[in-house]
C-alpha cells in the first residue's frame, strides 16, 4: 500500500532488506506477545508528541510562503501544497491512533457523540469566529458566503464554480469534515483485517481521481475528498501499522530512517517545477511525495522518545504548531482585511516595500493567531471534558 515507502530498500537485497524486514524470530516493537492475537495487540497510547507540533509549524509555514510571497519562483515549488499535505497526513495518523484506541471501549453511538462532539469543540469555535468577524467586516465575500463555509461545503462550492473564492483556503477544512463523516462509521463497522483494504482503496481512489485530471478533468477537483484520501489514508496506515500486530513489517518499513530519507529527498525531486515532466504522472506524484514522506517522518516521531528528532520539539516550533489553527483560518483574511481598512496599504507592493507587506501580514496573522488560541482554543480545550462527559481520548490533538 506504501509504495513509495516500500520501494527504496527492498530493491537492493542484503542488509537493508534485512533491516526492513528482520527475520520472523527477531522481536518487533510492536509485535504481538506470544500466544496473543495480533488482531487485539494494542501499543501504549501515543500521548503529548511535541515533534508533530514542530512539524505542524514547518507544514504551516509553507502555506505562508504559498500565499504571501506572490513569487513564481517560490510558487513553483508548491510549499503550500506540500503544507496542506502534511497537515493532511497528520490528521490522519492522529484521529485513526485516537479511534483504534477507543474503538471498543464503548457504544458505537457513545464513541459517536464523543468524537464528533471532541472536534466542533476544537475546530468549530475559532472557525466560526472567522467567518463571523469577516461576515462584520465585509471581506473574503463572507456576507454571502458564510453559510457555504459554515456548512463546511467550501470544497465543493469551489469546485462546481472552478474558481478560488474570497475564503478558498477553508477548502482543507471542509476536506477534514467530510474525512471524518466517512472514517469515523467506516473504522467502527469494519472488520479490523479489512482496514488495511479499505485503507488501501482510498489509495487508489485518490491516484486514479487526480490521474483524471492530469488528463484533462478540472484541477478544481482536487479540492474535493477523494484527490485527498491517499495523504488521510497514509497517515491512518501509520497509525494501523503501529496499532495492529500484523503489520509489523509495515511499521518497520514506515520507521526505516533510509526509507525516510528516500521519502524526503523525493519531495524536491517530484515537486520541483520541471517543463518536461508528463501532467499525469505530476497530478499523482508531486502531492504523494510529501504525503509519503511526512508519513515517514511521523512515524520517526512517534517512535521511542530517545530517537525522536529533537529539532522538532524546539520551543518556538512546538508554540507555532499549537497554534497552527488559528494561524490557517486567519491568515488568508490578513490581506483583504487590511487592503479595505488599512489606508495606504497599496504602497507596499512595489519592490523592497514588499517585505514591509510580507512582515506586517505574517504579524497580523500571528497575532489575530493568538488570540484566538488564547482567548477561545484554549477555555473549550480545557472544559470541553464537561461537555463530553469522559477524559479526552490520548493521542494527541488532530488540529
Amino acid at each position: 500500500m506504501a509504495v513509495g515507502c516500500r520501494r527504496e530498500p527492498g530493491r537492493h537485497g542484503g542488509a537493508a532488506w534485512q533491516r526492513v524486514f528482520p527475520a520472523a524470530s527477531a522481536a518487533s516493537a510492536n509485535a504481538a506477545p506470544e500466544g496473543e492475537d495480533p488482531l487485539t495487540h494494542r501499543t501504549p497510547p501515543l500521548g503529548y508528541i511535541p515533534q508533530l507540533d514542530g512539524l505542524r509549524a514547518l507544514a504551516v509555514l509553507g502555506v505562508f510562503a504559498e500565499h504571501f510571497t506572490y513569487s513564481e519562483l517560490v510558487r513553483g515549488w508548491s510549499p503550500g501544497m506540500v503544507g496542506v499535505r502534511v497537515f493532511f497526513v497528520l490528521s490522519g495518523f492522529l484521529i485513526t491512533s485516537i479511534l483504534l484506541s477507543g474503538r471498543d471501549e464503548q457504544p458505537l453511538s457513545r464513541a459517536a457523540w464523543t468524537f464528533y462532539m471532541k472536534r466542533f469543540l476544537r475546530l468549530g469555535p475559532a472557525f466560526c469566529t472567522a467567518i463571523a468577524v469577516a461576515a462584520l467586516l465585509g471581506i473574503a465575500d463572507m456576507r454571502q458566503d458564510w453559510w457555504v463555509h459554515g456548512l463546511y461545503l467550501s470544497n465543493i462550492q469551489i469546485a462546481l464554480q472552478e474558481r478560488w473564492t474570497g475564503a478558498g483556503h477553508f477548502w482543507t477544512l471542509s476536506v477534514e469534515e467530510h474525512f471524518y463523516l466517512l472514517w469515523f462509521p467506516l473504522l467502527m463497522l469494519a472488520p479490523r483485517r479489512s482496514l488495511p483494504w479499505v485503507i488501501a482503496a482510498g489509495l487508489l481512489i485518490a491516484w486514479g481521481w487526480r490521474f483524471a485530471i492530469g488528463t484533462g478533468a478540472s484541477p478544481f477537483l482536487d479540492v474535493l475528498l477523494p484527490s485527498q484520501l491517499d495523504g488521510l489514508g497514509l497517515g491512518a496506515l501509520v497509525a494501523l501499522a503501529r496499532h495492529d500486530g500484523r503489520l509489523g513489517w509495515l511499521d518497520r518499513l514506515f520507521a526505516d530512517r533510509w526509507v525516510r530519507w528516500g521519502a524526503l529527498v523525493a519531495v524536491p525531486v517530484l515537486v520541483a517545477p520541471l517543463a518536461w515532466r508528463p501532467e499525469a504522472v505530476a497530478w499523482v506524484l508531486a502531492p504523494l511525495a510529501p504525503a509519503v514522506a511526512a508519513a515517514c517522518v511521523i512515524r520517526h516521531c512517534a517512535g521511542p522518545a530517545g530517537q525522536r528528532p529533537r529539532w522538532l520539539s524546539h520551543p518556538w516550533l512546538v508554540h507555532v504548531g499549537r497554534i497552527s489553527y488559528g494561524l490557517y483560518v486567519w491568515h488568508y483574511l490578513v490581506p483583504p482585511l487590511l487592503y479595505v481598512h488599512l489606508p495606504g496599504i497599496e504602497l507596499l507592493s512595489e519592490g523592497p516595500l514588499k517585505l514591509v507587506r510580507l512582515a506586517l501580514w505574517v504579524a497580523v496573522s500571528f497575532a489575530l493567531a493568538e488570540i484566538s488560541w488564547r482567548l477561545i482554543e484554549q477555555p473549550i480545550m480545557r472544559r470541553r471534558q464537561r461537555v463530553i462527559g469522559r477524559p479526552a481520548m490520548q493521542g494527541g490533538d488532530p488540529a
